[in-house]
């Protein structure tokens, strides 16, 4: 891009005085037509040394002439304050500023042998409230949000406030920024130092269209461009806890460009040393660990995976919640025909405490306990059972329905279903599909040439939310239903002559999963710090109370609300932090969440500088770009506020008097 120079002036009205040019103009056209008469007796000598006088001073008095001239402009011009700027749009200093500086962990990073890209970004913050006028109002932005735009600083005031500036767990991209203060209505200067991340939002076209105010982008590049963080963490089996034994996998990823060996990671259970292992991981790698967990093991609600190496600087830590998951209540009504896979799979089992009923001896006020109701094979739904299911699905509950061959396809209206009947074939099912969260964990190994079992498209719904298991022909076998709550229904019974399912390996994983998927949430081992909306698992008896987050000394009121057994909190993320926070009452404790970094703060990809020059082609966004703070303050100097030249201006205004002194002098 080429790059002109702007020549502006602060006191521009000055120049008038230009005009005082045309004095010594005149000055010197009424010299010339000035005559004396003065009579001699004898004139022809003088008539001589007169012409040759005249001829020898006409050019003096013409360069006498210009040197005044150029004295009064110069003189004009040195009070009119001239600036010189080396760029191709006249930019002026406004006298309302705002200064972001990016604070997050990311900025951690080094840029030179001891200096950190937050260092930089101070300094870089120092000079440029240093390039404005006392007068000038400043306000400020940082990842947290900490403080008000409706606050103005002075130019002392604001550099107390850096000073003060911490790191924060939160990120913030440029169109969050830019939204906050589209709340404020600021207009005037924005100066954006930051690494220039390529997290979340990282669209930076919003600022193109915000011709109101002047952006300055000032990026910090570090000289480490990877990063060795955790990627994920999940259990091998996540509904295998009970009195078992587990593994702990957890996801490591270096996306340097150097290799890192003999990396130490630590396993802590409630802050105790449980497990060590060194690790090796080559450029832009990964790789996974296991580690084994105990459940009778003290601290599974306060797990913590740390990264030991020096050339970690931040997101070296990994907070889990391995919550005990308590027996799963599931109730089963069911005929006195109906087959016994269901009391078979759940009954005497460590993880669920079963309860069967006769369709013609049931207490429905026991319903409300709970977690999974099974109507397996039921004949006729008498409306006092309908009414029954409806409330549990309305506080939503977990309903999974296994259709009777003696039971017409309408009768399951009352649930809000819409089924009807389907073809009667025989049909193998199609293999799963392992990008449904509902299989994760399932499958050691690729599943796709697994020999699936049989079915008849007995019923169809109608009325699917999502289907988890299909038949080859696309009908599905196992769906959710669009009604309230979790209502599952199979396609056929479970009689033999119907399907094989119940006598297929998948038929025992894909049922515990429909019943720990009443209690989900308490496999989740942790959440984002960006996660704004929590779910989470409670006793009815809290929703009496206003829950709260506590870590430490720091207490947090979240927006609540129930949802049937799950507590819903709304936390804004420039609140939390990352850390295991306990979930608590005024009597009561909840239990515990886990809460990590957002992944893409670790990643570590910036903005190139000729990404951000591309940005930087809009008139009103300019990029300042430098080594360190003396070359910041170089190009605001240069750029911006403009190199001075009245010194010069007035040196040559008193060396062309002193030209004229001389000329008149000595010629």
């Amino acid at each position: 891009m080429q790059t002109y120079l702007v020549l502006s002036f602060l006191n521009p009205s000055v120049l008038w005085g230009l005009l005082a040019i045309s004095i010594p103009i005149i000055i010197h056209l009424f010299n010339l037509r000035r005559v004396k008469k003065v009579e001699f007796s004898n004139i022809a000598l003088l008539k001589r040394v007169k012409e040759e006088t005249s001829a020898k001073k006409k050019p003096v008095e013409l360069l006498i002439l210009l040197a005044r001239i150029l004295f009064v402009a110069f003189l004009v011009i040195a009070f009119a304050q001239p600036l010189s700027k080396n760029r191709d749009n006249a930019l002026e200093l406004d006298e309302n500023v705002l200064i972001y500086l990016d604070n997050s962990l990311s900025m951690q990073k080094a840029v030179g042998t001891q200096t950190s890209a937050f260092d930089e970004a101070f300094a870089y913050a120092n000079v440029i409230v240093d390039a404005y006028p006392d007068n000038a109002k400043f306000k400020f932005i940082e990842n947290n949000y900490s403080n008000s735009l409706v606050v103005n600083y002075s130019k002392e005031t604001i550099k107390d406030r850096l000073t003060e500036l911490q790191f924060s767990s939160v990120s913030r991209s440029i169109p969050e920024i830019q939204k906050r203060l589209a709340n404020s209505e600021f207009n005037g200067d924005i100066y954006l130092i930051s690494d220039f991340q390529k997290s979340g939002d990282a669209s930076l076209a919003s600022m193109s269209a915000d011709t109101t105010n002047n952006y300055y982008i000032v990026p910090i590049s570090s000289e480490q461009s990877g990063n060795l963080y955790f990627d994920s963490a999940y259990l091998e089996n996540s509904f295998l806890l009970g009195e078992l034994k587990n593994e702990l996998k957890v996801s490591v990823r270096n996306d340097g460009d150097q290799a890192m060996e003999d990396v130490n990671l630590r396993l802590f259970f409630d802050n105790q040393l449980t497990s060590t292992a060194l690790v090796d991981l080559g450029a832009n790698g990964s790789l996974e660990h296991s580690f084994e967990i105990d459940r009778n093991v003290v601290g599974l609600d306060r797990v913590r995976v740390t990264l030991e190496d020096a050339r970690v600087d931040f997101d070296n830590e990994l907070y889990l919640t391995l919550n005990n998951i308590e027996k799963i209540n599931v109730f089963e009504i069911r005929e006195a025909g109906s087959g016994n896979y269901v009391s078979q799979l759940y009954g005497e089992n460590e993880l669920f405490n079963l309860q069967s009923f006769n369709t013609g001896n049931i207490d429905l006020n026991q319903l409300a306990n709970a977690d999974l109701i099974v109507l397996n094979e039921i004949n006729n739904f008498s409306n006092q059972l309908t009414s029954a299911i409806n409330d549990f699905l309305e506080v939503d509950g977990s309903v999974l329905i296994i259709p009777s061959r003696n039971l017409a396809a309408g009768s399951y209206n009352g649930f809000g279903l819409r089924v009807s009947d389907d073809t009667r074939q025989r049909v193998q099912l199609s293999n799963p599909d392992l990008n449904n969260p509902f299989f994760a964990g399932v499958f050691e190994e690729d599943a796709t040439n697994i020999s699936m079992p049989e079915a008849t498209t007995y019923l169809r719904l109608r009325n699917q939310e999502l289907s988890l298991l299909d038949f080859k022909n696309g009908r599905s076998f196992l769906s959710k239903a669009t009604t309230a709550g979790n209502l599952y229904f199979f396609s056929s019974s479970f009689e033999s002559e119907m399907t094989s399912f119940p006598n297929h390996s998948i038929f025992v994983p894909v049922m515990y999963k429909l019943a720990l998927g009443s209690k989900v949430n308490l496999s989740r081992l942790y959440y984002s710090t960006n996660d704004e909306t929590i779910v989470y698992p409670a006793d009815l008896s809290v929703s009496a109370g206003i829950v709260k987050l506590q870590k430490g000394e720091v207490e947090l009121t979240p927006d609540q609300r129930f949802s049937g057994s799950n507590l819903i909190m709304e936390i804004p993320k420039d609140e939390i932090n990352a850390g295991h926070f306990d979930v608590k009452t005024t009597d009561t404790e909840v239990g515990t969440i886990a809460f990590n970094l957002p992944k893409e703060e670790s990643e570590g990809n910036q903005f190139s500088s000729d990404e951000l020059s591309v940005l930087a082609e809009a008139n009103h966004i300019n990029m300042i770009e430098a080594d360190d703070a003396l070359g910041i303050d170089r190009e605001i100097t240069a750029g911006i506020k403009g190199v001075g030249l009245w010194r010069y201006a007035l040196l040559l205004a008193l060396l062309f008097l002193f030209v004229e002194i001389i000329l008149i002098r000595y010629l």
